[in-house]
Protein backbone atom coordinates (compact mmCIF):
# COMPACT_ATOMS: atom_id res chain seq x y z
CA UNK A 1 0.00 0.00 0.00
CA UNK A 2 3.15 2.06 0.61
CA UNK A 3 3.60 2.27 -3.10
CA UNK A 4 0.68 3.53 -3.96
CA UNK A 5 -0.10 7.86 -3.78
CA UNK A 6 -2.01 9.05 -1.11
CA UNK A 7 -5.18 10.26 -3.11
CA UNK A 8 -5.21 6.77 -4.37
CA UNK A 9 -4.83 4.93 -1.35
CA UNK A 10 -8.06 7.55 -0.07
CA UNK A 11 -10.32 6.83 -2.65
CA UNK A 12 -9.91 3.31 -2.39
CA UNK A 13 -10.86 3.69 1.16
CA UNK A 14 -13.90 5.68 0.19
CA UNK A 15 -15.18 2.96 -1.90
CA UNK A 16 -16.36 0.38 0.83
CA UNK A 17 -15.09 -2.67 -0.61
CA UNK A 18 -15.33 -6.19 0.26
CA UNK A 19 -12.11 -6.76 0.79
CA UNK A 20 -9.25 -4.38 2.36
CA UNK A 21 -6.70 -3.75 0.11
CA UNK A 22 -3.38 -4.90 1.94
CA UNK A 23 -0.82 -6.13 -0.99
CA UNK A 24 -2.12 -4.44 -4.18
CA UNK A 25 0.50 -7.30 -6.28
CA UNK A 26 -1.64 -10.54 -4.20
CA UNK A 27 -4.65 -8.43 -3.77
CA UNK A 28 -5.57 -7.68 -7.31
CA UNK A 29 -4.13 -10.47 -9.09
CA UNK A 30 -7.42 -12.64 -9.97
CA UNK A 31 -9.14 -9.12 -11.11
CA UNK A 32 -12.40 -9.09 -8.21
CA UNK A 33 -11.18 -6.58 -6.78
CA UNK A 34 -11.13 -4.52 -10.27
CA UNK A 35 -14.44 -5.68 -11.00
CA UNK A 36 -16.08 -4.51 -7.97
CA UNK A 37 -14.41 -0.86 -8.54
CA UNK A 38 -16.16 -0.81 -11.62
CA UNK A 39 -19.61 -1.79 -10.30
CA UNK A 40 -19.74 1.45 -8.41
CA UNK A 41 -19.58 3.54 -11.41
CA UNK A 42 -21.13 0.94 -14.08
CA UNK A 43 -23.58 -1.07 -11.84
CA UNK A 44 -26.21 -1.69 -14.80
CA UNK A 45 -22.98 -2.99 -16.44
CA UNK A 46 -20.62 -4.88 -14.66
CA UNK A 47 -22.40 -7.39 -12.09
CA UNK A 48 -20.23 -8.41 -9.42
CA UNK A 49 -22.08 -12.15 -9.31
CA UNK A 50 -20.28 -12.99 -12.76
CA UNK A 51 -17.34 -12.70 -11.44
CA UNK A 52 -15.30 -15.51 -9.19
CA UNK A 53 -13.11 -14.76 -6.28
CA UNK A 54 -10.85 -17.78 -6.81
CA UNK A 55 -6.78 -17.70 -7.47
CA UNK A 56 -6.68 -20.30 -9.84
CA UNK A 57 -4.90 -19.32 -13.19
CA UNK A 58 -8.73 -20.30 -15.02
CA UNK A 59 -10.47 -17.93 -12.55
CA UNK A 60 -8.44 -15.31 -13.43
CA UNK A 61 -8.24 -15.61 -17.21
CA UNK A 62 -12.15 -15.96 -16.89
CA UNK A 63 -12.30 -12.87 -14.85
CA UNK A 64 -9.58 -10.36 -17.07
CA UNK A 65 -11.41 -11.74 -19.86
CA UNK A 66 -14.59 -10.24 -18.97
CA UNK A 67 -12.87 -6.75 -18.02
CA UNK A 68 -10.84 -6.53 -20.83
CA UNK A 69 -13.73 -6.89 -23.20
CA UNK A 70 -15.46 -3.93 -21.17
CA UNK A 71 -12.65 -1.70 -21.57
CA UNK A 72 -12.54 -2.22 -25.00
CA UNK A 73 -16.19 -1.08 -25.14
CA UNK A 74 -15.39 2.11 -23.46
CA UNK A 75 -12.64 2.86 -24.89
CA UNK A 76 -10.81 3.11 -21.43
CA UNK A 77 -6.48 3.64 -21.61
CA UNK A 78 -5.74 0.48 -19.85
CA UNK A 79 -2.39 -1.78 -21.03
CA UNK A 80 -2.51 -5.04 -22.04
CA UNK A 81 0.78 -4.79 -20.87
CA UNK A 82 0.03 -4.00 -17.27
CA UNK A 83 -3.07 -6.55 -17.01
CA UNK A 84 -0.69 -9.81 -17.71
CA UNK A 85 1.42 -8.35 -15.13
CA UNK A 86 -0.81 -8.05 -12.78
CA UNK A 87 -2.15 -11.42 -13.82
CA UNK A 88 1.17 -13.46 -12.99
CA UNK A 89 1.69 -11.10 -10.28
CA UNK A 90 4.48 -9.21 -11.38
CA UNK A 91 6.09 -6.06 -9.66
CA UNK A 92 4.73 -3.05 -9.60
CA UNK A 93 2.17 -4.06 -12.42
CA UNK A 94 -1.02 -3.62 -10.19
CA UNK A 95 -0.06 -0.61 -8.74
CA UNK A 96 0.06 0.50 -12.26
CA UNK A 97 -3.45 -0.78 -12.79
CA UNK A 98 -5.32 0.83 -9.77
CA UNK A 99 -3.66 4.53 -10.87
CA UNK A 100 -4.66 3.86 -14.51
CA UNK A 101 -7.86 3.06 -13.06
CA UNK A 102 -8.17 6.02 -10.78
CA UNK A 103 -6.99 8.79 -13.44
CA UNK A 104 -9.90 6.67 -15.61
CA UNK A 105 -12.73 7.09 -13.41
CA UNK A 106 -12.21 10.46 -11.51
CA UNK A 107 -10.41 12.55 -14.46
CA UNK A 108 -7.70 13.37 -11.58
CA UNK A 109 -4.01 13.21 -12.28
CA UNK A 110 -1.65 11.20 -9.72
CA UNK A 111 1.41 13.10 -8.58
CA UNK A 112 4.51 11.18 -8.08
CA UNK A 113 7.89 12.41 -7.78
CA UNK A 114 9.39 9.87 -10.03
CA UNK A 115 7.93 8.14 -12.87
CA UNK A 116 6.88 4.83 -12.80
CA UNK A 117 8.86 1.89 -14.60
CA UNK A 118 6.37 -0.15 -16.84
CA UNK A 119 9.14 -2.95 -17.21
CA UNK A 120 7.64 -5.04 -14.46
CA UNK A 121 11.29 -6.43 -13.61
CA UNK A 122 13.10 -6.55 -9.95
CA UNK A 123 16.28 -4.58 -11.67
CA UNK A 124 15.37 -1.90 -9.38
CA UNK A 125 15.46 -3.87 -6.42
CA UNK A 126 18.61 -5.36 -7.86
CA UNK A 127 20.69 -2.37 -7.88
CA UNK A 128 19.66 -1.67 -4.32
CA UNK A 129 21.37 -5.19 -3.10
CA UNK A 130 25.07 -4.92 -2.85
CA UNK A 131 27.00 -6.64 -5.77
CA UNK A 132 27.90 -10.01 -4.14
CA UNK A 133 24.04 -10.22 -3.35
CA UNK A 134 22.53 -9.81 -6.48
CA UNK A 135 21.13 -12.42 -8.91
CA UNK A 136 22.39 -14.49 -11.17
CA UNK A 137 21.29 -15.45 -14.37
CA UNK A 138 19.11 -18.69 -13.40
CA UNK A 139 17.67 -16.19 -10.34
CA UNK A 140 16.52 -13.39 -12.72
CA UNK A 141 14.73 -15.93 -15.17
CA UNK A 142 12.96 -17.41 -12.06
CA UNK A 143 12.13 -14.17 -10.65
CA UNK A 144 10.83 -12.74 -13.46
CA UNK A 145 9.01 -15.62 -15.16
CA UNK A 146 6.15 -16.25 -13.47
CA UNK A 147 4.84 -20.46 -13.57
CA UNK A 148 1.59 -18.91 -14.50
CA UNK A 149 3.09 -17.48 -17.58
CA UNK A 150 4.49 -20.58 -18.24
CA UNK A 151 1.28 -22.74 -18.11
CA UNK A 152 -0.62 -19.99 -20.32
CA UNK A 153 1.66 -19.29 -22.74
CA UNK A 154 0.39 -19.48 -26.22
CA UNK A 155 3.70 -21.40 -27.69
CA UNK A 156 7.16 -21.94 -26.98
CA UNK A 157 8.72 -19.55 -29.29
CA UNK A 158 6.86 -16.76 -27.16
CA UNK A 159 8.27 -18.68 -24.11
CA UNK A 160 11.94 -18.46 -25.08
CA UNK A 161 11.71 -14.77 -26.26
CA UNK A 162 10.70 -13.77 -22.63
CA UNK A 163 13.55 -15.51 -21.72
CA UNK A 164 15.65 -13.97 -23.92
CA UNK A 165 14.84 -10.68 -23.11
CA UNK A 166 15.33 -11.18 -19.11
CA UNK A 167 18.92 -13.02 -20.17
CA UNK A 168 19.99 -9.76 -22.17
CA UNK A 169 18.56 -7.09 -19.47
CA UNK A 170 20.33 -9.73 -16.94
CA UNK A 171 23.70 -8.89 -19.19
CA UNK A 172 23.41 -5.08 -19.51
CA UNK A 173 22.77 -5.15 -15.52
CA UNK A 174 25.68 -6.83 -15.26
CA UNK A 175 27.90 -4.95 -17.72
CA UNK A 176 26.91 -1.87 -15.71
CA UNK A 177 28.10 -3.27 -12.52
CA UNK A 178 31.38 -4.17 -13.93
CA UNK A 179 31.56 -0.16 -15.23
CA UNK A 180 30.55 0.75 -11.31
CA UNK A 181 33.12 -1.47 -9.83
CA UNK A 182 36.31 -3.01 -11.99
CA UNK A 183 38.51 -3.75 -9.11
CA UNK A 184 35.79 -6.70 -8.03
CA UNK A 185 36.07 -8.17 -11.29
CA UNK A 186 39.69 -7.55 -12.18
CA UNK A 187 39.23 -5.48 -15.19
CA UNK A 188 42.55 -4.50 -16.81
CA UNK A 189 42.38 -0.73 -18.43
CA UNK A 190 43.34 -0.91 -22.31
CA UNK A 191 46.19 0.91 -23.68
CA UNK A 192 43.39 3.48 -24.67
CA UNK A 193 42.27 4.12 -22.08
CA UNK A 194 46.13 4.48 -20.27
CA UNK A 195 47.49 6.38 -23.05
CA UNK A 196 46.78 10.22 -22.53
CA UNK A 197 44.19 12.22 -24.34
CA UNK A 198 45.82 14.82 -26.41
CA UNK A 199 44.27 17.03 -29.06
CA UNK A 200 45.31 16.51 -32.67
CA UNK A 201 48.03 18.95 -33.80
CA UNK A 202 46.48 20.91 -37.35
CA UNK A 203 48.81 21.44 -40.11
CA UNK A 204 50.24 25.10 -40.89
CA UNK A 205 50.87 26.02 -44.36
CA UNK A 206 53.54 28.20 -44.82
CA UNK A 207 53.69 30.99 -47.39
CA UNK A 208 55.49 28.96 -50.10
CA UNK A 209 52.66 26.31 -49.98
CA UNK A 210 55.32 23.34 -48.36
CA UNK A 211 53.03 21.82 -45.62
CA UNK A 212 54.72 20.69 -42.41
CA UNK A 213 53.40 17.25 -41.05
CA UNK A 214 54.31 16.28 -37.45
CA UNK A 215 57.30 14.06 -37.93
CA UNK A 216 58.68 17.41 -39.02
CA UNK A 217 59.04 16.05 -42.70
CA UNK A 218 57.98 18.58 -45.74
CA UNK A 219 56.40 17.57 -48.60
CA UNK A 220 56.51 18.97 -52.15
CA UNK A 221 55.03 22.57 -52.31
CA UNK A 222 51.97 22.21 -54.79
CA UNK A 223 53.35 24.71 -57.24
CA UNK A 224 56.91 23.18 -57.97
CA UNK A 225 54.77 20.65 -60.52
CA UNK A 226 53.87 24.12 -62.57
CA UNK A 227 56.02 25.88 -64.69
CA UNK A 228 57.28 29.36 -64.62
CA UNK A 229 55.92 32.11 -67.19
CA UNK A 230 59.50 32.90 -68.25
CA UNK A 231 60.32 29.30 -69.63
CA UNK A 232 60.27 28.03 -72.70
CA UNK A 233 60.61 24.85 -74.76
CA UNK A 234 62.05 24.36 -78.33
CA UNK A 235 62.27 20.90 -79.95
CA UNK A 236 65.12 20.50 -82.40
CA UNK A 237 63.92 18.27 -85.04
CA UNK A 238 66.34 15.60 -86.55
CA UNK A 239 65.98 14.41 -89.75
CA UNK A 240 65.78 10.56 -90.06
CA UNK A 241 67.76 8.67 -92.91
CA UNK A 242 67.55 5.51 -93.80
CA UNK A 243 71.37 4.36 -92.31
CA UNK A 244 72.90 5.74 -88.99
CA UNK A 245 73.39 9.86 -88.73
CA UNK A 246 77.22 10.83 -89.35
CA UNK A 247 79.82 12.20 -87.02
CA UNK A 248 79.52 15.28 -87.85
CA UNK A 249 75.94 16.10 -87.34
CA UNK A 250 75.94 14.19 -84.18
CA UNK A 251 78.51 16.97 -82.93
CA UNK A 252 76.62 19.70 -84.41
CA UNK A 253 73.39 18.44 -82.17
CA UNK A 254 75.17 18.47 -79.25
CA UNK A 255 76.69 21.48 -79.76
CA UNK A 256 73.65 22.98 -79.69
CA UNK A 257 72.60 21.56 -76.91
CA UNK A 258 75.41 22.13 -74.73
CA UNK A 259 75.10 25.66 -75.42
CA UNK A 260 71.44 25.84 -74.00
CA UNK A 261 71.34 26.54 -70.07
CA UNK A 262 68.55 22.98 -69.59
CA UNK A 263 69.07 20.42 -72.04
CA UNK A 264 68.08 16.98 -72.44
CA UNK A 265 69.47 14.14 -74.68
CA UNK A 266 66.77 11.81 -75.57
CA UNK A 267 67.21 9.07 -78.23
CA UNK A 268 64.22 7.49 -79.92
CA UNK A 269 64.19 3.86 -81.03
CA UNK A 270 61.37 3.07 -83.49
CA UNK A 271 60.75 -0.56 -83.96
CA UNK A 272 61.17 -1.68 -88.07
CA UNK A 273 63.48 1.32 -88.45
CA UNK A 274 66.39 2.78 -88.25
CA UNK A 275 68.01 4.55 -85.30
CA UNK A 276 67.57 8.13 -85.12
CA UNK A 277 68.25 11.07 -82.53
CA UNK A 278 65.73 13.87 -81.22
CA UNK A 279 66.92 16.55 -78.48
CA UNK A 280 64.87 18.50 -76.59
CA UNK A 281 66.08 21.52 -74.88
CA UNK A 282 64.53 24.02 -72.91
CA UNK A 283 65.89 27.66 -71.75
CA UNK A 284 65.48 30.63 -70.27
CA UNK A 285 64.48 34.08 -71.51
Amino acid sequence: MNALPREVLKWLQSLDLSISVKNPKWDFSNGYLVAEILSWYHPKEIKIHCFNNGTSIQSKLLNWNLLETFFKNKNYAIDRDVMEGTIHCKSAAAEVLVEQLYTTLTNRPTYRLTPRNQTFNDLSYQSKLPLHARATASTAIKNNLANTELETGPDTSHLMSKTQHIISLHQQHRQSQRLQDPDRFGIKPTLGEIRPKMKPESSQNDRNGICQSKQGRKSRPVSANRVPENVQFAEIKVKQSGRDLPASSMDQIKGQIHNDMFGTYQPTIKLGESTGYSAVAQHSR
